[in-house]
């Protein structure tokens, strides 16, 4: 039988734990490397909604970008919606391993999927980590265009509802661009430091956001839930490894959007 501790050696082979950023809680959430595994799942989150799916559909490992346990446990009173996920998760035997900054910094990772999704051209990494490792990237688009034009690009190529624009003008023209996948908002003074027209990356704050008006530089924000690339292409990876290693385990794609948000036009 092939154990969790088969698939993460791979899965450490091209997203090593060790580049993740400093704090980050990547690795073995809950469970045991010696676990045997029937089924594998990936997922961008660990939520309730998630772990119902993964007991119904006989899933026993669970392979997620963001951590499950960001913050330690206070305790394990099962009233806190938390807590109890946790329990859930314990009594149906069901392992979790996170690949989180250690997926957004990899060699042909989430920021360089991100580059290709956008369709960057002349990709180069972006905004070097503490350990000099770049957490992101910067392109050229493979056309020039103004910035409310680049806002819909980023919103079609996303393949998302809404993207909100932040700019001084909607007229300015827009070739380089960097991104941070997810919540990158602290890097946008190194975007307009390199002279970069636009930047991409979730979650900017609103009064940040007067900030970047003000330094000119234009700000697409794609919201957080674009992050879920990783959860098709970690699931692309696994069924490759599947066959090549005889591991002989069911790989399952999360349908659940475990996205917070909804966009009402």
């Amino acid at each position: 039988m092939t154990k969790v501790r088969d698939i993460v050696e791979r899965l450490r082979q091209d997203f090593p734990e060790e580049i993740a950023s400093q704090g980050d809680p990547v690795g073995m959430q809950i469970g045991s490397m010696d676990a045997e595994v029937n089924k594998v799942m990936t997922t961008l989150d660990v939520r309730p909604q998630v772990v119902e799916e993964a007991v119904e559909r006989g899933v026993n490992f669970i392979v997620s970008h963001h951590p499950v346990m960001f913050r330690p446990a206070r305790n394990l009173d099962f009233a806190d919606p938390q807590n109890a996920m946790y329990g859930n998760l314990i009594k149906n035997g069901i392992t979790v391993y996170s690949i989180h900054t250690n997926s957004d910094k990899a060699q042909d990772g989430s920021a360089d999927w991100q580059a290709e999704e956008l369709g960057l051209k002349n990709v180069q990494p972006f905004a070097p980590d503490d350990d000099g490792i770049a957490i992101g990237r910067k392109g050229e688009l493979p056309k020039e265009m103004s910035a409310y034009d680049f806002a819909y690009y980023v919103k079609e190529k996303m393949g998302i509802k809404m993207a909100r624009l932040i700019t001084a003008s909607n007229d300015k023209k827009i070739k380089t661009v960097a991104f941070i996948c997810g919540d990158g908002g602290k890097f946008w003074h190194r975007a307009v430091d390199e002279g970069l027209d636009a930047f991409i990356t979730g979650d900017v704050y609103y009064h940040v956001g007067h900030d970047m008006i003000s330094s000119g530089l234009t700000v697409v924000d794609p919201g957080h839930y674009t992050e879920k690339l990783f959860k098709y292409k970690v699931y692309d990876r696994l069924k490759k490894w599947n066959e090549e290693n005889n591991w002989n385990v069911g790989v399952e794609l999360s349908e659940v959007s475990t996205n917070p948000f909804q966009d009402l036009f």
